[in-house]
């Protein structure tokens, strides 16, 4: 009987002890695989801390993510804002079209830009690529209106309707044009004496500087004769034009 009981407990103990260590043998191996989480959670955010590389926008100077910015020719980094921005006043100045850093035109990146501002951009290329421009002779609509491959003398507007000339740049009309302005306006331009542009028609005032005028059309000319720049013999500035004047 003692010798039962004595391999009773014997057995219980062996039981015990064997519980114990596959207890610390689990223990250790969900210690391991946390340990391993944890390791392979370090390297991925060392790996996206990596990915994320920052650079100083050479328009706001702020901080911002690289991925999120584009890379000029000249090596000069934009935010998507400054180079929105960069884009749309370069549609509203012709003056600053195309985009520029450094003198080196910035391509349109959809993914920074949007693709609505990178098709109004093709467009205005296309326009600005008109030697003889021709716009909705409506001054509420004045939209651009594109060549066609064979073009006709009059043109309509695909926006208001409105019918234009594309010779005299105004509404549409029977017979020869006529070359005439509207009385108020052909009055201020010969008491401000404004120069016309031979490339373009359009009506220049030089209101400080010398007198070679690079036009939008960037046809550059003489606003004292309006001839072609340095074709020639006029004076190169006008001393009532070097000094800002008060009206």
């Amino acid at each position: 009987m003692g010798t039962a009981m004595s391999m009773g407990l014997e057995t219980e103990n062996d039981l015990s002890k064997y519980k114990k260590k596959r207890s610390s043998s689990n223990s250790l191996r969900i210690d391991i695989q946390q340990l391993g989480d944890s390791i392979e959670n370090a390297i991925n955010l060392v790996d996206s801390a990596k990915s994320e590389i920052w650079r100083e926008c050479v328009s706001c100077r702020d901080d911002h993510i690289q991925d999120d910015m584009i890379k000029t020719k000249c090596s000069h980094f934009y935010c998507k804002c400054c180079l929105v921005r960069l884009f749309k006043n370069a549609l509203r100045d012709e003056s600053l079209f195309p985009p520029q850093c450094c003198h080196k035109p910035i391509a349109a990146s959809e993914k920074i830009v949007g693709p609505v501002l990178v098709q109004k951009h093709k467009e205005k290329a296309i326009e600005l690529k008109d030697p003889d421009r021709t716009y909705c002779s409506d001054s509420k609509c004045a939209q651009y209106l594109p060549r066609k491959a064979t073009p006709t003398r009059v043109c309509k507007c695909a926006s208001c309707g409105v019918r234009t000339c594309r010779k005299c740049k105004k509404h549409a009309h029977p017979g020869d044009c006529v070359y005439k302005l509207d009385a108020l306006l052909e009055e201020l331009a010969d008491r401000k004496e404004w120069q016309r542009c031979s490339n373009c028609c359009r009506l220049i005032e030089l209101s400080t500087g010398c007198n070679h005028i690079r036009c939008f059309c960037k046809f550059e000319f003489c606003y004292f004769c309006g001839k072609q720049w340095k074709t020639c013999d006029c004076l190169y500035a006008d001393e009532e034009y070097l000094y800002e004047r008060d009206y």
